[in-house]
């Protein structure tokens, strides 16, 4: 803790003395070219390096850009998209055509050389195809070519025979060091399970079911987000507030943030409506993915998609999730009754009228998203002492400039802004900074494209231009979609929006921390089962309070949190925490979903996806099943993630274990930083995952670990929200509960109800039943309050005026 305190000093002395600087004699480091001299460069001065980057990302500042030379994007020569392409695919038929005749010694390389090759054009054309550029159409077109043709390169029975031969010729075979060999068996497997090494007209056959597939999990794709349209004469009245387009309401989500709940009850309906076409869709790429799973030599897709994981078996994956769900039951069971009870007394409704029928309080799958959230809007509000504006303290800038001395803390790398050269940069918006380490100099570059565009994706996403080899650094852009600031106020950030950035910062400078000397094992062709250890590590040491309190500092560079501000930061990394255990159970439930689709269909007993989904709902999770909805037809991972949905939960339990194993006690560690790079981030995809994860942690993954590891921080949660004030009462939830409804132990639900509400009990002496809670009708009474106070306002007015 001293040791932060003590940089932070020195940063606000730094921005002190450098804000009084004129703008002309900050001079930024000067542009480099993509060469192999990168390597040889040596680590700028950084002094005003982080004031620079704060001031320009919170628009005080601007980097001129270089005139003196032109360049394609990224500083590479890529200004015509199709000769660039015709080149390199030149350049590997080339390569083809040599590893006919290679001997074993050469083979290695030239696979690798081939593969570096097509991807690198192929990372190129996904990011132009998804960024605000004037090149997206060209984008999407080589993009197109580019898949095809690493297609034909995986099928190639070319490729499969000169590897085969490098694993059959033993005396090479043992000259190789761990990494080749990894290297050469992975691009077997994916040279198999795309018919390389079977015979034409079956190898035809699974070109065909290839393309099929495509072309259906597209469709797929598509029908998932198409919006609902309802006619506003058949719309119900809670919809009418919602947009409006061509006389049709349009449902593009289910309105999960409404206040109503009447509004999110409709619209969740309508737009997840059981859709037979929809379903018909889904089947037909069921089928065809059990085909090319057969045709390859697979028993089903499922086992085709986890082969080569870290898990290693559809049997693995099934014992995690059954684990995981019974072990957060307990935990899961008391969440949801504590959010029936918030639910209930969000109703004034019934509250005021003394009604304590939580019987009739029931949890639906709308109400879990709305209800969680305003439960830690109101936990961070109660626990802290002065409730200050949030986004503040978050400004893109600042947020940007500590992550960065936090990575200077824990990895040694530093983030340096450089001058662009003319056509470097695709918008003037865009932000070029160097990665350097202390004792490497530059590994690599990052760009960043952070504000609104109508062209942007919205969730904020990491996109590899380029891996790091021998022979090349990496590159990588970071793209958000964030609402630029004005000249009072620099663009900022909320609690959510902080930890996604947070996220992908991470990952990006973890890409540039590996050292492969193959393109074939850098960090890009990990399994989905490990790529996402790094956004779940960034996202708990987000939630780290010191880290937390590091970051956060008031945009006008005078109010340091916790020194001015009472407010409490262990109060809003806690609340980022509670109520997770609703989340978990649906994505167990979904997991378990995509498993029983593609490993047990078509033999389904006759049952439907619906079924299939309506009966894993309802038993991993503690939500009823709607009738005549669809809510797993509208997950379009089904097709990108196809039979790796449980990898999300695999990645964040791995992540809790290192987290605590390396970061929780002292997230700025070096020692910890170094040791969580020599023996992961370095090795890439070079090592197999689980041997790493188990070399880190001292002991082996099993699914029971896991689990636990999964489901202690949720249990942990539970106690934060053990203190919650409900809105203003000074008692917790349970307390108001036992007060209001259940008295003391020894008192009868009845009895007490009786005696405090003697309005409720009948002539026979009973309780009276409570009504069905009437949703419209409260509504209406709310419409009619409102219509009553702006009518005594009116009146107020008059009185005044005359």
């Amino acid at each position: 803790m001293m040791r932060c305190v003590s940089r932070r000093s020195c940063s606000v002395v730094r921005r002190y003395l450098s804000s009084h600087q004129s703008l002309e004699k900050v001079k930024p480091v000067e542009n480099r070219a993509l060469d192999e001299s990168h390597f040889r460069d040596k680590v700028v001065s950084r002094s005003p390096a982080n004031t620079d980057i704060e001031d320009i990302l919170n628009k005080k500042q601007q980097l001129s850009v270089n005139d003196e030379a032109t360049c394609g994007l990224f500083g590479l020569d890529t200004t015509n998209l199709e000769e660039h392409f015709v080149s390199i695919t030149t350049k590997c038929d080339d390569l083809l055509n040599q590893l006919t005749t290679s001997s074993t010694d050469e083979t290695l390389q030239l696979a690798d050389d081939l593969v570096r090759n097509i991807v690198s054009v192929s990372d190129m054309a996904l990011f132009l195809a998804q960024s605000t550029s004037d090149k997206r159409e060209g984008g999407r077109d080589i993009l197109k070519k580019a898949e095809k043709y690493m297609n034909k390169l995986n099928s190639s029975n070319v490729v499969f025979s000169a590897l085969k031969r490098v694993v059959e010729d033993s005396e090479t075979w043992e000259l190789m060091d761990s990494e080749s060999r990894r290297a050469i068996l992975v691009l077997l497997v994916d040279c198999k399970n795309n018919g390389a090494d079977l015979a034409p007209d079956q190898h035809a056959e699974v070109q065909n079911l290839i393309k099929q597939v495509g072309r259906e999990g597209v469709s797929f794709v598509k029908e998932s987000v198409v919006p609902v349209r309802i006619p506003i004469e058949e719309c119900p009245e809670t919809l009418l507030s919602l947009p409006v387009k061509d006389d049709k309401i349009v449902l593009s989500d289910w309105a999960d943030e409404s206040t109503s709940a009447s509004i999110r009850e409709h619209a969740w309906r309508n737009y997840y409506r059981h859709d037979g076409r929809r379903e018909a869709i889904l089947h037909n790429l069921l089928r065809k993915r059990h085909k090319l799973a057969t045709a390859t030599g697979y028993k089903n897709y499922a086992e085709r998609a986890i082969q080569g994981s870290m898990a290693g078996s559809t049997v693995a994956v099934k014992e995690f999730i059954d684990e995981t769900h019974d072990q957060l039951r307990p935990s899961a069971r008391d969440e949801m009754y504590e959010m029936e009870k918030f639910k209930y007394m969000q109703s004034k409704f019934w509250y005021n009228r003394g009604y304590a029928a939580v019987g009739e309080v029931v949890m639906f799958p709308w109400d879990t998203g709305y209800i969680s959230e305003d439960y830690r809007s109101l936990y961070i509000k109660q626990d802290s002492r002065v409730k200050p504006n949030l986004p503040d303290f978050l400004s893109v800038g600042s947020v940007v400039e500590q992550i960065g001395v936090w990575m200077e803390d824990t990895y040694g790398v530093t983030l340096v802004a450089e001058r662009p050269v003319r056509g470097e940069l695709w918008h003037s918006d865009v932000i070029k900074l160097a990665v350097e380490h202390e004792k490497e100099g530059l590994i690599g570059l990052l760009y960043l494209d952070f504000y609104t565009s109508d062209k942007k994706r919205s969730p904020p996403c990491h996109h590899v231009i380029r891996s790091r080899t021998d022979k090349q650094l990496p590159v990588g852009v970071i793209e958000c979609n964030y609402t630029p600031g004005n000249g009072y106020r620099p663009p900022h950030l909320n609690i959510n929006t902080f930890e996604k950035l947070f996220q992908e910062l991470g990952s990006a400078v973890h890409n540039m921390l590996s050292r492969n000397k193959l393109f074939m094992t850098n960090s890009s062709f990990l399994s989905p089962d490990v790529k996402m250890i790094s956004e779940y590590l960034h996202q708990n040491l987000s939630r780290n309070p010191t880290v937390l309190n590091h970051i956060m500092k008031h945009h006008t560079r005078t109010r340091v949190l916790p020194r001015v501000s009472p407010i409490s930061v262990t109060a809003i990394t806690n609340a980022q925490q509670i109520m997770r255990a609703h989340e978990v159970e649906q994505q167990l439930a979904m997991s378990a979903v995509d498993l029983d689709l593609h490993s047990g269909f078509p033999s389904l007993d006759g049952r439907s996806s619906t079924d299939v989904y309506s009966w894993n709902l309802e038993k991993y999770t503690h939500l009823p099943y709607i009738e005549d909805t669809a809510p797993h037809l509208r997950t379009h991972q089904l097709y990108t993630q196809g039979g790796q949905l449980y990898s999300h939960l695999w990645c964040r339990a791995i992540s809790n274990i290192l987290y605590k194993e390396l970061f929780a006690v002292d997230p700025f560690s070096r020692h910890a930083g170094e040791y969580f790079r020599e023996h992961f981030l370095q090795h890439g995809a070079g090592k197999k995952p689980r041997e790493m994860v188990e070399y880190l942690t001292g002991s082996k993954l099993t699914a029971d670990r896991l689990a636990t590891a999964l489901v202690t921080p949720i249990e942990h949660s539970a106690k934060f929200a053990s203190g919650f004030k409900v809105f203003g009462s000074g008692m917790g939830v349970k307390q108001w509960w036992h007060r209001e409804v259940s008295g003391s132990p020894e008192t009868p639900l009845f009895s007490r109800l009786s005696s405090s509400h003697p309005h409720l009990v009948g002539p026979d002496g009973q309780l009276k039943v409570p009504p069905p809670f009437d949703r419209e009708n409260m509504l209406r009474l709310r419409e009619r309050s409102s219509a009553q106070k702006l009518g005594e306002t009116q009146s107020t007015q008059q009185i005044a005026e005359s």
